[in-house]
């Protein structure tokens, strides 16, 4: 739902992308990745330790599959 907060979780051993971002609710069901050509600043931040907030803005069906709009915000303490 809109608002709801979502889990980022690294996976640097992924075959197809070094720097892919998982993207979790919840209850850690898998929703997607962060796109290939948004990824990498996130990744970077992500592995020097750095806290990534993420919230969902829109969602909008498409065909057989759901888009998903989030916001990525870096909590730096």
């Amino acid at each position: 739902m809109v608002g709801d907060k979502l889990i980022l979780q690294r996976e640097p051993e992924n075959r197809f992308d070094e720097n892919a971002i998982l993207v979790l609710d919840d209850k850690k069901r898998k929703l997607g990745y962060i796109p290939e050509k948004d990824n990498i600043v996130f990744a970077r931040l992500m592995d020097a330790g750095k806290y990534l907030i993420v919230k969902i803005d829109r969602m909008e069906e498409k065909g057989s599959f759901r888009q998903i709009n989030i916001s990525i915000y870096l909590v730096d303490f």
